[in-house]
């Protein structure tokens, strides 16, 4: 019976509040928001420093980046009170804490705004400084990602434990340091999965962008990627002016999925490296090596006196008689005499002289 006239009491409210007053208030809401957003901007940036009433941020993925950040810089916890797609409401992890913050989106839109929000921290030390609930990975990854955009640059694990206990004062285990270089690696290469939808994309494009470039992608039977090839335009074209020979070589590849780089690169007049081609492939061995030497054939031809130089790979034997019979295969002397060197550990000093010797004469 109290619902029932409950009801019946806001019915009648509703029928006595004059429409026109309902929509000049809510159009008079809108137009101050859209006012304080016209001078005041959209704050787009996850690392914002300074928090307060009415900002208005670009999404609530930004509010929530901000907060947990603001949390382990000025060292104090809080819990989620409320989190929905229109809302996000925090308190302090204790209870009777003063510390609050509302945000929610501005008209359902994606767009949030700070509605209230009490800086007062009157939790107590062990709430504010024994632990961090909010220096999760996600976080430190956002802390640590200038640290990885020069690739030449060193940044170990270990070293996101030190930074952050020297800067904060908050104390990270390896596991949870670990994961976090690992999502920064994602947020500034992207996914590795990713990255192989986007191969014949970027392939194409290398065309486009450099007219003549030759570029082949190998898939298997089930459409799964095998080997791709990239020739630059600047190299075919340099191929004429270079001396008649190709060195060719494999290195392992360090991502997640491992793989193979295969290499071919001659030298010019001036003795100077030139690449010529490079191939993608999962691993050093004769079909792999037939299909680069496949390649490269039919983008840079024979030349008279070509010569291929390599290492004492059985695989290139394989595939230089497959492919390149015409040709002579030669052995590099640098990885000839490394050979040397193992086999003759004690007495290789007194070999080396007679070794390039040899390898330099015309004639033996």
């Amino acid at each position: 019976m109290i619902i029932v006239w409950l009801l019946q009491v806001l019915v009648v409210w509703l029928l006595q509040v004059p429409i026109d007053r309902c929509i000049h208030n809510y159009s008079t809401e809108i137009m101050h928001d859209i006012e304080f957003i016209e001078n005041t901007g959209i704050i787009d940036n996850m690392l914002n420093e300074f928090v307060e009433e009415d900002q208005v941020y670009k999404d609530k993925e930004t509010v929530v980046s901000v907060m947990k950040n603001l949390a382990v810089r000025e060292r104090f916890q809080f819990k989620v009170k409320r989190s929905s797609a229109t809302r996000y409401h925090l308190m302090c992890v204790d209870d009777n804490g003063a510390w609050s913050f509302k945000s929610s989106a501005v008209y359902k839109a994606n767009i949030f705004k700070v509605r209230s929000y009490n800086n007062n921290h009157t939790c107590g030390y062990d709430e504010r400084y024994l632990t961090q609930r909010q220096a999760t990975s996600g976080v430190i990854a956002s802390i640590i990602k200038d640290k990885y955009v020069n690739p030449k640059k060193v940044y170990t694990t270990n070293d996101i434990i030190e930074d952050i206990q020297k800067q904060y004062e908050v104390e990270v285990s390896y596991m949870k340091a670990w994961r976090a270089k690992e999502i920064t690696m994602t947020m500034i290469r992207g996914n590795p999965n990713d990255s192989y939808k986007e191969g014949p994309r970027y392939l194409y494009m290398l065309e486009h962008a450099n007219p003549g470039t030759v570029t082949k992608l190998h898939k298997s039977e089930d459409g799964c990627f095998l080997y791709a090839y990239v020739s630059l335009y600047a190299s075919i074209k340099g191929w004429e002016h270079c001396r008649p020979i190709m060195v060719v070589d494999g290195s392992f590849l360090k991502a997640t999925y491992k793989g193979t780089i295969l290499t071919a690169c001659t030298q010019d007049e001036a003795g100077k490296i030139l690449p010529l081609a490079y191939a993608i492939v999962d691993s050093e061995n004769s079909k792999s090596w037939e299909w680069f030497f496949v390649q490269i054939k039919a983008v840079f031809g024979v030349r008279e006196g070509m010569c291929i130089v390599s290492d004492r790979n059985e695989s290139i034997f394989n595939a230089t008689k497959a492919v390149y019979l015409e040709v002579p295969h030669c052995i590099c002397m640098f990885h000839l005499w490394q050979n040397v060197k193992h086999t003759f550990k004690k007495h290789h000093k007194q070999l080396k002289g007679i070794f390039f010797a040899l390898a330099r004469a015309y004639t033996i």
